[in-house]
């Protein structure tokens, strides 16, 4: 698949051009590339990557990053650069970091993603061996009976009282003696 989203370079050249002569353009750019080369690669385009110091000097000319033009000459060249995925999240340097690390920002992502969309992708690549199942009621007999539970509460309330209270009395006799 070819990327056409963004401006070849030859467009992108143009753009940034503007009325400013080839000469004026070379010059900004510290002489790479030369003022013929530049008004060739325009007109006549190219069929090979320009130097990354060509790069660097239209970078340098134009005031914009050398990626814009890099990815505009791959476009020129017909090179599916992802350029157009703007919806991606690329973590830069997180291919350095341990296997295990990258495997915790594949999951989380994918379950991210599946909690978007409501469904799972690929259960058997997303689940991680850390969750646990909970057990869901599906009868209303294994509904927990909240009214019961609360009077077997009020039950060992009221028995721990009068245990303390015993205990109360057991000493103040103790003290009387």
């Amino acid at each position: 698949m070819t990327t056409t989203k963004g401006p070849n370079f030859q467009q992108l050249v143009l753009a940034h051009k503007r009325d400013d002569s080839y000469e004026t353009i070379s010059k900004r750019a510290g002489g790479v590339p030369k003022a013929r080369a530049l008004q060739s690669i325009v007109n006549d385009g190219f069929t090979r990557m320009p130097t990354p110091e060509t790069f660097a000097g239209l970078s340098k000319a134009f005031s914009i990053s050398p990626r814009e033009l890099v990815l505009a000459a791959a476009r020129t060249m017909g090179i599916d650069v992802g350029d157009d995925r703007e919806s991606d999240l690329v973590l830069w340097g997180a291919g350095r970091l341990p296997q295990e690390s990258q495997d915790v920002l594949r999951n989380t992502a994918g379950e991210l993603l599946n909690w978007m969309d409501g469904s799972r992708r690929k259960p058997e690549e997303s689940r991680t061996d850390n969750v646990v199942q909970l057990r869901t009621v599906k009868d209303k007999d294994e509904t927990p009976d909240f009214g019961k539970m609360a009077a077997m509460t009020e039950v060992e309330s009221e028995g721990k009282r009068e245990a303390a209270r015993s205990a109360r009395r057991g000493e103040e006799s103790q003290e009387r003696e």
